[in-house]
């Protein structure tokens, strides 16, 4: 480059950084300094319930670990030793099995029938003509989302009763069956009870995020179709669908994420003095042998610690599989 003073020509070199990475973020926090105190509570509240608490990851890798009978958990920790031993136990605890095997039947049986549901009710919403209709319709099937599940279950359990139960009144009286019978305490309908539960009480209130994506979609799209002789399945098809996929493929990695968990309250609230062993759950076999009969601590927490592996990497294998496909993703 030529000086136009001099005429002579000078040689551009590179302009260095000012401030390096610690210098730039201290700079940052100084000109935000001013919210930086709204921040602090909760970033003690995530450091305090979040961070902290995982240091007890570290209890499956004691033994003999048991903080029950009086003793301190600074007594507990001395009286164990370091082992690898408690993740053995994954492969020869029975009920581990069973516990995995009820919980990927009902999470898998739960993707394929009560995952696509909101979304088909969502599209009946779209569908109706009347605004006020429709809305009164979406906050009705929204309510049971706002009762606790024991509530749940016990207003099922009472309408389900073989004593005085109005279902089996109706089936006795009809013929169906020739004397009551008890659905909470039969284990071939449990799985399908957890099920049904699961769609009665979240389907509304799963529908509305879809509801609202269809909401948003260009009405022009449709005017066009519909000019072009499109039916309403192929509108909805052509349409709607593609529309909402990223959507759909979104909520769809959230729920793979929670595959290792059928829901501790639902769960454990329908269980029965007939049911309790032979329906267990990963939540609920890990509530009670760390918890109820204290069984073995650590296991428990290898347990646990599979369970959020698991997890994560389903979450982060989907993630990448959907903003690899869709563009789309959940960061």
């Amino acid at each position: 480059m030529v000086n136009t003073e001099t005429g002579r020509s000078t040689q551009l070199t590179p302009l260095k950084k000012k401030n390096g990475f610690f210098r730039e973020e201290a700079r940052r926090f100084k000109k935000h300094r001013s919210i930086i105190w709204f921040i602090l509570p909760a970033a003690f509240m995530v450091a305090l319930f979040g961070y902290i608490p995982m240091s007890g990851i570290l209890i499956a890798f004691r033994s003999n670990f048991n903080i029950y009978g009086g003793r301190t958990i600074a007594d507990a920790w001395a009286s164990g030793t370091w082992t690898l031993a408690n993740f053995k136990l994954l492969f020869q605890d029975a009920t581990v099995l069973l516990a995995l095997k009820n919980t990927l039947i009902i999470n898998l049986v739960g993707i394929v029938i009560v995952f696509p549901l909101p979304i088909l009710f969502a599209l009946f919403l779209a569908d109706i003509k009347t605004p006020w209709v429709s809305k009164l319709i979406l906050i009705v099937t929204c309510l049971p989302n706002f009762l606790s599940w024991p509530i749940v279950v016990g207003v099922f359990q009472n309408f389900m009763s073989p004593v005085d139960g109005a279902l089996n009144n109706i089936l006795v009286k009809l013929g169906f069956i020739s004397q009551p019978f008890y659905f909470f305490g039969s284990n071939a309908w449990f799985k399908t009870l957890v099920i049904f539960l699961k769609i009665w009480k979240g389907t509304g209130w799963s529908s509305i995020i879809f509801y609202a994506a269809i909401a948003s979609i260009d009405k022009s799209f449709f005017e066009a179709a519909t000019l072009e002789g499109a039916s309403k399945i192929k509108r909805i098809w052509y349409i709607t669908i593609p529309t909402i996929m990223p959507t759909i493929a979104l909520m769809l990695v959230m729920n793979l994420t929670y595959i290792m968990s059928a829901g501790f309250e639902q769960i454990f609230a329908m269980m029965t003095s007939a049911t309790r062993y032979d329906q267990h759950t990963i939540d609920t076999y890990l509530y009670d042998i760390s918890i109820q009969n204290r069984k073995n601590v650590p296991f428990a927490t290898v347990l646990g610690v599979v369970n959020g592996l698991i997890a994560m990497f389903l979450m982060l294998g989907g993630n990448k599989l959907v903003k690899k496909t869709l563009g789309k993703s959940l960061w």
